[in-house]
């Protein structure tokens, strides 16, 4: 071991030794970050797992809990065979936490709920470079990316969250892009670390070089933007084809380059910009709490100001299944005045699903999955990522109450579910 003897296994000794691992590469997923996001009932399992030995007392703070397992899986690191099928401690040690269950659900925070936010995010980076960013994905003509940049040169931008990445998406996507290459002088892939560890960093790297594209890497936690690869200029880009293209984009950028302030609140990564062998994985700080904990308890929500009421409907009966209403809401007999409204509406126009209306002075915006439908009073009328986040909480709405949902439909008793757990999942994914 290039580092210490047994006696010298210290916290600070394995802390500035891991540190001075994650300085040598710039690791795009924080361990810092994943841990304290964890709860503290999930680091207990991990550590009676890994039979890790805690000390006997009433209560064990979440760091207290960071520093037993950190010390406890790097000394199974340089007291065992693991040294030859891991480079180091540290990618180790990331290894083993991503892969427990309960941890490895943690490392979805450190992601873009939605898809929107990822494109939202990137637009306001490049618009404080200078160029100008147009919505290209609702297009009727042409080849469908995300984004479109105009400077100097023309760009086609794809975009992917590590939650919407599989094997499929990720092939499908690439199909998109060389259709891309006609219309876009240079083409550019941006994901998230998670979306990285899904692809694998070498694979990425290796097939992002081999295609001559550009590569970012943004990570929402630490609210970074990773330059991976710089892209050369695409071989099959045809003016005509180009020029066509344009005249069917919006009029309006989605964002144009301001020369008042700068855009984005994310900061972008000059260090190691372009070098590929010096991205790793996993990266770690040697102050633990890094104060990320406090910070992320004084947010405010992005939609809590706007947000009223929500319901959850079984699609056939129409019943609720679980309300969420705001302390900020007075009108709670709207909702259920909107939900026969609603019924009435779609019976009277053959059985359109209705996306949005204004109802009572209120912004109503309804998100329908296979066995169950939702309403969200609001405000203000709804943006992308606030409509995106609603479709994917009914996506997983019933993903995860599959079973429950169709008991529910033969007995209309609401107690099967679990409602504080349901709210607890509204107001995580629609951040309220």
């Amino acid at each position: 071991m290039d580092m210490i003897e047994e006696e010298n296994f210290t916290f600070d000794n394995i802390i500035s030794h891991l540190k001075e691992k994650s300085e040598q590469k710039a690791g795009l997923i924080c361990l810092n970050y994943l841990l304290i996001n964890c709860k503290v009932d999930d680091l207990y399992d991990f550590s009676r797992r890994y039979g890790i030995e805690i000390p006997e007392k009433d209560f064990i703070t979440r760091l207290e809990f960071i520093k037993i397992i950190i010390l406890h899986l790097t000394k199974m690191y340089y007291g065992s065979e693991l040294q030859t099928k891991f480079d180091n401690a540290l990618e180790y040690i990331g290894n083993t936490l991503i892969r427990d269950s309960n941890i490895g659900k943690c490392l979805n925070d450190l992601d873009f709920i939605v898809k929107q936010d990822l494109i939202d995010v990137f637009a306001d980076y490049c618009a404080d470079s200078g160029t100008t960013v147009y919505n290209s994905n609702s297009g009727s003509i042409g080849p469908k990316m995300n984004m479109y940049l105009a400077k100097k040169k023309t760009e086609a931008v794809f975009a992917m969250t590590g939650l919407e990445i599989n094997a499929n998406s990720y092939s499908e996507i690439k199909s998109l892009i060389e259709k891309a290459k006609k219309v876009a002088n240079w083409i550019t892939f941006v994901t998230t670390p998670i979306g990285a560890l899904k692809i694998g960093i070498r694979k990425l790297i290796f097939e992002m070089s081999q295609l001559n594209y550009w590569l970012y890497i943004v990570d929402p936690s630490r609210k970074l933007i990773f330059r991976i690869l710089k892209g050369k200029r695409n071989n099959e880009f045809d003016i005509t084809e180009r020029d066509e293209f344009i005249k069917n984009l919006p009029r309006e950028p989605l964002r144009a380059p301001s020369q008042l302030i700068n855009l984005s609140d994310y900061t972008f990564s000059e260090v190691k910009s372009f070098s590929t062998n010096d991205f790793g994985l996993f990266e770690i700080y040697d102050d633990l709490q890094h104060n990320m904990l406090i910070l992320k308890e004084q947010e405010n929500p992005k939609y809590t100001n706007i947000f009223r009421d929500l319901i959850i409907i079984e699609i056939l009966s129409g019943t609720p299944i679980v309300s969420y209403t705001s302390e900020n809401f007075k009108e709670q007999t709207l909702a259920s005045g909107f939900l026969t409204a609603m019924d009435s509406y779609i019976s009277q126009i053959g059985g359109t699903r209705l996306k949005e209306i204004n109802y009572m002075g209120f912004y109503v915006q309804a998100a329908y999955g296979e066995s169950t439908k939702l309403a969200c009073f609001l405000s203000e009328p709804a943006d992308k990522s606030l409509k995106d986040r609603l479709s994917y909480l009914i996506e997983i709405f019933e993903e995860k109450y599959v079973d429950l949902i169709e008991k529910f439909r033969k007995s209309g008793d609401s107690d099967l579910f679990n409602q504080d757990e349901i709210i607890s999942l509204v107001k995580e994914i629609l951040n309220i």
